[in-house]
């Protein structure tokens, strides 16, 4: 997008009308010259418009600069928030990144007293498919709540009281087997499966890899 806006020009100006003709009422002789005003008023009511949605758009997108660069966090966050590949100085890395120091994250928050259902994440949560998959969107909702400009205490506020009970109840009940909660990993309900960051990392690397096709030979 261009740097400069354009900025509709100055209306014509209008000829002069001849005189009306003697006896001949002023406001037919001023009827046309209104029309025309009315039309050009229009244009440039439609042109400022236009003119009006870039300069939203270019705020827009200079928020979202700044935010990529530096974060806002919420006043209601009470700890620094883990890494994430959403962070400009880990751009390189994928969600995958993001997931695993949110584990962290909330082995060192959420964990209650004995007894109960605030267990911390094992150790071998990639090696459970649904405890995976559902650790994805409790980081990120977590996220949303948290961090970013669309960031509520509302959904904060609902992410522990809705979101992370039902995981701590899913944690302890469906996903892992009992033995990788208090021991070590023990397979149990879907098998391990790869995710799909590190298959297409996979894939990137081995094409960096791949040597580069045979140059055409010159015919002789």
């Amino acid at each position: 997008m261009s740097d400069e806006i354009p900025v509709p020009g100055e209306p014509d100006q209008t000829p002069d009308e001849p005189e009306p003709a003697e006896g001949e009422p002023s406001s037919r002789r001023n009827r046309a010259e209104l029309d025309a005003m009315i039309e050009r008023l229009w244009s440039q009511a439609q042109a400022y418009t236009g003119i009006l949605d870039q300069l939203h758009e270019r705020v827009s997108q200079l928020e979202e600069d700044r935010e990529d660069e530096q974060p806002q966090l919420a006043r209601w966050l009470t700890y620094p928030p883990p890494p994430a590949a959403e962070d400009p100085e880990y751009r390189d890395e994928t969600p995958l990144f993001t997931i695993a120091h949110f584990v962290q994250y909330y082995n060192d928050t959420y964990v209650g007293k004995p007894g109960t259902r605030a267990v911390p994440i094992p150790d071998c949560w990639l090696d459970h498919p649904g405890l995976l998959a559902e650790l994805a969107t409790l980081t990120y909702t977590w996220r949303e709540a948290y961090i970013g400009k669309r960031a509520t205490v509302r959904d904060a506020q609902y992410w522990h009281d809705r979101w992370r009970p039902g995981f701590a109840e899913r944690l302890a009940t469906e996903w892992t087997h009992p033995h990788c909660l208090t021991d070590t990993h023990k397979p149990v309900g879907a098998p391990s499966r790869t995710d799909r960051y590190t298959v297409e990392t996979a894939a990137d690397d081995e094409e960096e890899r791949s040597p580069p096709p045979p140059e055409p030979q010159a015919l002789p």
